[in-house]
């Protein structure tokens, strides 16, 4: 009785699964913000941000101006993958996108780590300033 709930929870989870290469491939996706610094200086405070967050880093690529960070399982989540695309828009100021997608859609309530990735790298933008 029990051998047909294994093919609908199988089907399930794959029918949500975000892996590094879906989430890198949403870029278009992303909420935006700009801050008022040098790509160098966003980029290191994202790294130091995601850190903070607990995050654990999966990619970080400068060059290309990307960082793919996750989260594994909680009370709430299966877990996220996040992406992080960052793009200079000057000598003083930095566009950055995030993009965070379940690793598992069903019965999946992550944080929003997109409102709180911004505030970090804000709160470590402030503190990196006053050094």
């Amino acid at each position: 009785m029990r051998v047909w709930l294994i093919p609908i929870i199988f089907a399930l989870a794959l029918s949500g699964c975000a892996s590094t290469e879906s989430v890198k491939a949403s870029r278009e996706e992303g909420v935006h913000r700009v801050y008022a610094a040098p790509y160098k200086v966003v980029y290191d405070a994202t790294l130091a941000a995601a850190k903070a967050k607990k995050l654990d880093l999966l990619e970080s690529d400068p060059a290309a101006g990307r960082i793919v960070v996750s989260h594994g399982i909680s009370w709430w989540s299966w877990g996220e993958r996040i992406a992080i695309w960052l793009r200079p828009l000057s000598d003083s100021s930095t566009d950055v996108a995030i993009v965070s997608k379940p690793i598992l859609a069903p019965l999946n309530y992550p944080p929003d780590w997109t409102s709180q990735l911004f505030e970090q790298i804000a709160a470590e933008l402030q503190s990196s300033a006053s050094k």
